[in-house]
């Protein structure tokens, strides 16, 4: 995008999950048309019917100068998918199950007065540079996720959740995690940092640039944010503008101490206990390891929410690589 186009009138592509919010996505997506119409801009809705073909779209189209996504955090992510990188401002209008992107980089939780947020950013022509996740994998195209990738219990949660149609909101997250716990395995790893900054008191080999774990785990999440799953505080310390992931390993291996991790996570306390750790750095590459018994299964990893890949990834911070409109 222009500095030239910077201000004024814009081009402008929306994205709506119409199921959002009890369905109030599509109501709130056709008051931001109108609200950015009226500011001057011209407004494309590229939503899809499914989130498939939502990005199929977004990836053909190259003449947007800004693009508002309606809804949570899958909506997030596949606004990281079309913008991150390029330069394109992304707006988020909240109006979903979590909204952890939006809370993090404190927008506004009502999705009318987001709306707002998103057409004065565009009048002043505000944005806030953020990083992103790149990941990468042997078998898949790149992709990008603004908050997390979680490869492990927590990736399980989220696959069942989105198989899930009640209860909503939240409450979702807490019936899937029981029914996960209820099936526990702690899963065999192999992970390689690049740039380790902090080890959180994880046994590594090697040196900071390249170290290496190996071992059994419940949980192993690399974070870009401090907050996933409508508030569940993975990583509390983690910075949205630091170059860095957070990366959680609990190696863990009994159903007891697995479900004892979680009343503490909302509140971010889980980071105190002796038998998990949070290391921060560049990269890391999480593969299955070499010592797990013949037929086991992974859960498929997840960003945002969202499915992802099967082992192995890398997962990578990307300085700036996300521009968000903000007024403040």
């Amino acid at each position: 995008m222009s500095a030239a186009a910077r201000t004024g009138a814009h081009h402008v592509g929306l994205v709506v999950n119409p199921t959002a919010g009890a369905g109030r996505g599509r109501v709130i997506a056709t008051v931001a048309t109108d609200r950015l119409r009226r500011a001057g801009h011209r407004v494309s809705d590229l939503s899809g019917p499914d989130g498939a073909a939502t990005a199929a779209r977004l990836a053909a189209r190259h003449d947007l100068e800004a693009l508002v996504v309606v809804g949570g955090d899958g909506m997030v992510h596949l606004g990281a998918g079309a913008t991150a990188g390029t330069g394109t401002p992304l707006g988020v209008v909240p109006v979903g199950t979590g909204n952890d992107f939006a809370a993090v980089l404190g927008l506004p939780e009502d999705p009318l007065d987001a709306v707002d947020h998103v057409v004065a950013a565009l009048a002043h022509g505000t944005r806030r540079a953020v990083d992103a996740v790149e990941v990468t994998g042997p078998h898949d195209p790149p992709r990008w996720v603004a908050g997390a990738v979680s490869a492990g219990l927590d990736a399980a949660v989220s696959a069942r959740a989105l198989r899930m149609r009640h209860p909503r909101g939240p409450a979702r997250y807490t019936v899937a995690t029981l029914a996960e716990l209820a099936r526990f395995r702690a899963w065999d790893y192999r992970l390689e940092f690049t740039d380790v900054v902090d080890d959180g008191g994880l046994a590594l080999a090697g040196e900071p640039a390249r170290a290496t774990w190996q071992g059994r785990a419940a949980m192993v999440t690399a974070a870009n944010v401090d907050r996933i799953g409508g508030g569940i505080r993975v990583t509390p310390h983690a910075r949205v503008d630091d170059g860095l992931l957070d990366v959680l390993v609990a190696p863990i291996t009994s159903r007891a101490a697995a479900a004892s991790i979680f009343p503490f996570m909302y509140a971010g306390t889980h980071v105190r206990r002796r038998d998990v750790h949070v290391l921060r750095a560049r990269a890391v590459t999480i593969s299955p390891g070499p010592d797990a018994a013949p037929g086991t299964l992974w859960p498929v990893a997840h960003g945002d929410g969202e499915a992802l890949s099967a082992l192995p990834l890398t997962a990578r911070a990307v300085p700036g690589a996300l521009q968000v409109l903000t007024s403040a």
